[in-house]
């Protein structure tokens, strides 16, 4: 969900990704081996013949905890052939949404164009980014400033038309932003700003 590109990490041992990860793990014996097999927390899965003397094998990052490599002798017995490594499962951070203009409580007249810029971010991607605002304690209203491809950072501006929403001398607008990430893995979340208000 990341839509992080495939990264190749060449002499590698210890695992650091973020859980639901597929890690294919390339094993280059020094020696002619006839098999072998990957311990991932004690659990044996065979590694896969390559057929140019290399073997793999898959972890999946779902727990902490550590892997390694048993190779197998001309007759057959298993012998460890790496030391422990370790996986370290990464967490996805929430992400963040803030006003940058006007970035406080203002005052405006029942006929001002009031222009809002929310600035969102996250470590793999915003996917939605809302601008929900109430006239005098009014049931609240949404319009959508993000809802495409997720981006790890979104800023945008919107123009909001006081004239549309009928106030008068006194009346009370309230607005904030509402920011979700892409987490599709263990569920996406939602983080708001701080709520200002528009005084008329």
């Amino acid at each position: 969900y990341t839509g992080l590109a495939v990264r190749t990490i060449e002499g590698g041992g210890d695992i650091a990704a973020l859980e639901g990860t597929e890690v294919i793990v390339k094993v280059f014996p020094t020696m002619l081996t006839p098999g072998g097999r990957l311990l991932v927390n004690g659990e044996a899965t065979d590694l896969t013949d390559a057929g140019d003397g290399t073997w793999s094998g898959t972890v999946q990052v779902e727990e902490e905890g550590y892997y390694e490599i048993e190779l197998a002798r001309a007759d057959g017995d298993l012998v460890s052939a790496s030391p422990h490594y370790t996986i370290d499962v990464l967490t996805d951070q929430p992400p963040s949404v803030s006003f940058s203009k006007p970035g406080r409580d203002t005052r405006a007249s029942p006929i001002e164009e009031l222009f809002l810029e929310a600035k969102a971010d996250d470590d793999f991607g915003i996917s939605e980014l809302l601008l929900i605002y109430s006239a005098n304690g009014e049931a609240e209203d949404t319009i959508a400033l993000y809802d495409s491809r997720p981006a790890p950072e979104v800023t945008v501006g919107h123009t909001m038309y006081l004239e549309e929403l009928e106030l008068e001398s006194g009346d009370l607008v309230s607005y904030y932003a509402q920011a979700k990430d892409n987490n599709r893995e263990t569920g996406t979340r939602t983080v708001t700003s701080d709520i200002y208000f528009v005084q008329i």
